[in-house]
């Protein structure tokens, strides 16, 4: 009888300690696993205002690309490209006078300026190194009209560089760049105007194009203090030169504190039909993809959507990868799922405009 109440001492602490077991092993299981996704950018600063980009499809880029050589130049990187870019836009011929004044596209400007039979300078640089440019599948360009407090003029251009994720002045009929002299990286139209207003905000020098990239000191940035951007750069198929006028009707000026709205002349106003306070409506983003994500009720997978709010001009699809961009998958639509990995499971994810051009990476982690 002693023995069998001890083996009944020893039996019951066993079993309840397997069931313990059981209940907590239970728990861990039927418990909802805990997913984190983190998103690097998920949103997308746009503008108030439509912006008109050339069509894909428009006959005369095919038409400009092959009938020059400028698409054998080879470049390290997308903003080494943009920089051959503009040199060989300035190589085509020397700064002149346009008269009679061409029209506002790459394929008659330099057809009438090797034929002699005009002239070009800023404007005309700027309108080709656009043309130029979007032939090569970066299309979200536009171009940038510049204003000195004594109403002296430039005209340049702006084009979105993807890896750097901004907006960048290109000025083809110097053959410049311009460079913020603290941090290296290229500069827009607004960030250059700062060295004038803000000079302890941002220390700029103009740089050639061609390597070593020369400094130049802060060349022309006087004529920054007042500038507008184009609303549409889909100027190729136009059949008239644009006037002056045209582009007061065209661009989107920028106006702030250090505005000198007189800057036309003694009692005069700003000329422009659109203007703005609101920065972004002039720097908003371009190609970027954002994220949606839906966890699975059993918690074992997550579904992914991607849009890009009309950042990508003349946009294809999407690309994801899932391997560091070693290798890029193109997607059918706008649906990517990610399987239990039992780790944290890191996809990169782009948008692809028509001519195969990649925008930003984006990136997304999901801890399953």
């Amino acid at each position: 009888m002693r023995q069998e109440k001890k083996k009944v001492k020893w039996v019951f602490p066993l079993l309840v300690s397997i069931v313990v077991l059981v209940v907590i092993l239970a728990t861990i299981v039927l418990l909802p696993r805990k997913i984190d996704v983190w998103v690097l950018k998920n949103s997308i600063v746009s503008s108030n205002f439509d912006f008109i980009y050339e069509h894909w499809n428009e006959e005369r880029l095919f038409v400009l690309r092959e009938g020059e050589d400028y698409k054998e130049l080879e470049a390290a990187n997308q903003f080494d490209l943009y920089l051959k870019l503009c040199h060989w836009t300035h190589r085509q011929w020397e700064h002149s006078v346009p008269d009679p004044y061409p029209l506002s596209n790459a394929i008659d400007i330099l057809q009438d300026i090797r034929l002699g039979k005009t002239g070009g300078f800023c404007g005309q640089y700027s309108y080709v190194l656009a043309d130029v440019l979007k032939s090569m599948g970066f299309f979200a360009v536009r171009y940038v009209e510049l204003w000195s407090n004594e109403n002296k003029s430039h005209f340049v251009v702006e084009v979105w560089l993807d890896s750097h994720k901004k907006w960048v002045i290109l000025d083809a009929d110097q053959d410049i760049y311009y460079e913020d002299a603290n941090s290296g990286l290229p500069l827009n139209a607004y960030e250059i105007r700062q060295a004038l207003f803000e000079p302890k905000k941002r220390n700029v020098i103009a740089r050639s194009t061609v390597a070593p990239y020369q400094s130049l000191g802060p060349k022309k940035i006087e004529l920054y203090a007042n500038f507008a951007v184009s609303l549409r750069s889909d100027l190729l198929r136009h059949t008239k030169p644009l006037s002056v006028q045209d582009r007061f009707v065209m661009f989107l000026f920028y106006k702030d504190r250090f505005t000198n709205e007189h800057f036309f002349g003694t009692g005069a106003t700003i000329p422009y039909m659109h203007v703005t306070t609101r920065l972004e409506d002039v720097y908003y983003e371009c190609d970027w993809a954002r994220v949606e994500y839906h966890v699975a009720n059993t918690r074992d997978s997550v579904s992914l959507y991607f849009f890009t709010d009309g950042s990508t001009p003349n946009f294809k699809g999407f690309a994801v990868s899932v391997d560091q961009g070693k290798k890029w998958n193109r997607l059918q639509g706008n649906y990517y799922e990610v399987k239990d990995a039992g780790r944290i499971f890191t996809v990169l994810v782009a948008p692809v405009n028509m001519f195969d051009r990649f925008g930003c990476v984006n990136e997304v982690k999901i801890t399953l």
